[in-house]
């Protein structure tokens, strides 16, 4: 298959960040950087029950409390508008600010308090009394089905906020494949954690409400923001300065900044709200999430002939954001052509966090489920995993390709796809015939050795669309406006790259800018891995449009054909001959208006780009791990990645955004979990409980890629900020079973799960002693 695309050769270097310095000498701002003069800072009182009864609050204890501004009470927010839009007829509950009268999870907020600063606003916050009565907790997902509903004025009457399916199952029923098999995947809750929390300063002005906050979609916040507090968009400004991570957290907006909007309208003064890290791990929306059982049947050479995929989400207490809850059946066969495929899927109430979009949301739990399903039939089969996998891949020519039951069971249309080129890479780069020895030859010695594999594929570029804006200075200097949101992916680099390959100029000569919904043109910001696919097209389209005019304008200079005109080295130059003009020549020419005839003074440019559809890079990744057999502990020795993501426009960025989500997946399965317990209480409250992968725990990844671009948008470029964390779960797991010889293990995986493990393991041998 061929799907070369011709691009500048420019694009594909790797440029150094250009947003490093500011950010490795502290100089770049952040919203908790911002405390114009007069801030007040605002605090929460919340819930320490997961389901409780508000029977009274009393503020006495403030009301004269020197330096506290405001005490914010529920009723106070019983008329502010939050999104999702509430629909009781369809079981979406409505959101507030503050609780009313219920307290649905820990951490839920009850009272904001407002003050001259932080630790005052902390010890007000303290002194406020609230009487709660506390009611039975609906914590396990299963378990809520039956028990009493935590939305009784909701349409269902249940817990079970809905229940859907799509697929035949009577033709899965009639399959007549020798193998059948059934298994559960758990995804447990995990949190975000990015390195910065969530910050947000609200300010009403005469000329509307200014808003600082570290979002990933300022423009969707300034249009949110408008609409819930009744404001013309003309009078609402959202600005978002650096942001230190966000991996989707910060995508949809939280109560706590309409708290913020709401005490600014009533002091009149800035407020600002910086959320601690217990704040973050008890409220923020947790990911994964969800419980899955599946059947499948296969014939004994290992060919899938149908899957069947039952799933268990636990929503929380509230909707967050609604729009990615089916992306996981959608993505249901992976990388695999699978005949039969069907789904059922029901979304679960529960006295927890709300259900959030974190790093790949949808596609890890569809890749995990998978991935576990291609080993259990390696193992029914006695074929080795590459071997499964190989006879189930989709072949190349078949793309594009409707994945999950085709489009009538909700499939999505995949691209372009070369999975057995990548698979062949990883195994080659990794020697893994020579793995498989080692593992053999360490077990002679008493250690145990586990290889996993994991194919993955992934949908990304949603919003099918990308706005960018291109000015260009009077010094030749180009400043690039995008809509979407860089959060530590480097796009100030990036971006640059794609203009400056177009025009022919240095990347110092190129500034990005974004994260003001004033001076930016709208879009969804950042999310999905759309970034390079929509706002990186959108901007090389507006410098194609740029380099089209100035051209005729040199050619115009020079007497020339502008189809001779070649932009590179900051000049306009004839093909073939030394003549030539600057850069900045043509530019002085432009906004003088010495210009040809036809053509209007200027070289500003924008342009709303619509690309051909969603893109769906993939890759292989393979782990290795050692258990040490007295305690169980894990430990990950090797880790390969072959990722293919079409054209990369900046291979070191592309390799950072790799290593980040190889340490999210691989924290999944190894340690990350948030935990309650039996009261509906955080038992992961911090990072003492709450284990994160850091720098001494991970091992030097192996990274390769294979390109497959795509037509889906001019730059041929798929999403890579999500491939690490999608592949390198199931490899991880996979490998700890094979180390268990194929034993049944959930993430995270544990070193008492794998104790347990190997002493069943002991008591199914046998004692020799015995009889």
């Amino acid at each position: 298959m061929n799907t070369e695309a011709t691009i500048p050769s420019f694009i594909g270097a790797p440029v150094q960040r250009r947003e490093d310095p500011s950010l490795i000498t502290g100089t770049a701002r952040y919203v908790d950087d911002l405390t114009p003069t007069g801030t007040l800072h605002l605090a929460i009182v919340r819930s320490p029950f997961a389901h409780a009864d508000i029977i009274d609050i009393d503020t006495s204890a403030v009301d004269d409390m020197h330096g506290v501004w405001a005490v914010i009470t529920p009723d106070e927010v019983a008329d502010v508008q939050m999104p999702p839009t509430p629909r009781p007829d369809r079981n979406v509950p409505r959101r507030f600010p503050l609780v009313q009268g219920r307290a649905l999870m820990p951490g839920d907020p009850v009272v904001a308090v407002v003050a001259e600063s932080p630790s005052l606003a902390r010890d007000a916050a303290d002194l406020i009394f609230v009487d709660y009565e506390p009611l039975e907790v609906v914590g396990d997902v299963e378990d809520a089905m039956e028990a009493p509903p935590i939305h009784p004025d909701l349409s269902s009457g249940s817990n079970v906020a809905y229940d859907r399916s799509k697929g035949d199952r009577q033709a899965f029923d009639a399959l007549e494949g020798p193998i059948r098999l059934n298994g559960l995947v758990d995804h447990p809750r995990v949190v975000p954690a990015p390195m910065e929390n969530r910050v947000i300063l609200a300010e009403w002005k005469e000329s509307g409400l200014t808003v600082h906050m570290n979002s990933q979609a300022p423009q969707l916040m300034h249009e949110q923001f408008a609409s819930d507090f009744g404001l013309p968009q003309s009078e609402v400004r959202v600005i978002t300065p650096y942001v230190g991570g966000a991996f989707g957290c910060k995508f949809d907006p939280a109560e706590e900044e309409y708290l913020t909007i709401v005490a600014a309208r009533i002091t009149g003064r800035p407020v600002k709200w910086a959320e601690t890290r217990r704040e973050h791990l008890l409220t923020i929306g947790h990911g994964r999430a969800q419980l899955h059982r599946y059947e499948v049947v296969a014939d004994t050479g290992g060919r899938i002939q149908g899957l069947w995929v039952d799933s268990l989400i636990d929503l929380g207490c509230r909707h967050r954001y609604l729009s990615y809850m089916e992306i996981t059946p959608r993505m249901g066969t992976g990388n695999y052509d699978i005949g039969v495929y069907g789904w059922r899927m029901r979304g679960v109430w529960t006295n927890r966090a709300p259900r959030g979009i974190y790093r790949g949301a949808g596609r890890p739990e569809a890749t995990l489920t998978v991935e576990r399903v291609m080993e259990a039939v390696a193992a029914a089969t006695g074929l080795d995993p590459t071997e499964v996998r190989r006879r189930n891949f989709i072949d190349p020519d078949a793309f594009p390709y409707h994945s999950s039951g085709g489009a009538e069971a909700g499939g999505y249309k995949y691209d372009t796809g070369e999975y057995e080129k990548a698979l062949d890479k990883l195994l080659e780069e990794c020697d893994y015939e020579g793995l498989r020895q080692e593992q053999a030859e360490a077990r002679d010695m008493g250690r145990i050795l586990g290889i996993g594999l994991a194919a993955y594929v992934e949908v990304c570029g949603f919003e099918d669309w990308g706005a960018a804006r291109i000015q260009v200075h009077a010094d030749g200097s180009v400043t690039v406006y995008v809509e979407t949101l860089d959060q530590g992916q480097g796009h100030r680099t990036s971006f640059a790259q794609l203009v400056a390959s177009v025009l022919g100029l240095d990347v110092s000569q190129v500034k990005v800018e974004n994260g003001d919904s004033a001076a930016t043109p709208y879009g969804w910001g950042t999310s999905g891995s759309r970034s390079i696919a929509q706002g990186g097209s959108a901007s090389h389209a507006a410098a194609e449009k740029v380099g089209v005019k100035a051209k005729k304008i040199a050619a115009h200079l020079l007497e020339a054909s502008d189809a001779d005109i070649v932009l590179a080295d900051g000049k306009a130059s004839v093909t073939g001959t030394d003549v030539s003009v600057t850069w900045e020549e043509v530019v002085s020419a432009a906004l003088t208006g010495n210009v040809p005839e036809g053509v209007t003074p200027g070289l500003d440019e924008e342009i709303h780009l619509k690309s051909g559809g969603l893109n769906f890079p993939f890759g292989m990744h393979l782990a290795v791990v050692e258990i040490d057999p007295e305690s169980g502990s894990p430990k990950l020795d090797r880790m390969w990645a072959v990722d293919d993501a079409g054209n990369i426009i900046n291979p070191m960025l592309a390799d950072g955004q790799r290593h980040g989500g190889l340490a999210q997946g691989i924290g999944q399965a190894m340690w990350e979990e948030v935990v309650y317990d039996d009261d509906g209480n955080l038992a992961t409250s911090s990072f003492m409980d709450y284990l994160i992968p850091t720098a001494v725990t991970l091992p030097s990844f192996g990274l390769d890629s294979t390109v497959t671009t795509t037509p889906t948008n001019p730059l041929g470029a798929k999403g890579i900020g999500e491939a690490g964390a999608i592949g390198s779960t199931p490899a991880v797991l996979n490998a700890i079973s094979d180390a268990l010889g194929g034993a049944e293990v959930q993430v995270p995986v544990k070193p008492e799960q794998i104790w347990r493990a190997l002493q069943a393991a002991d008591l199914r041998r046998g004692d020799p002693t015995d009889g």
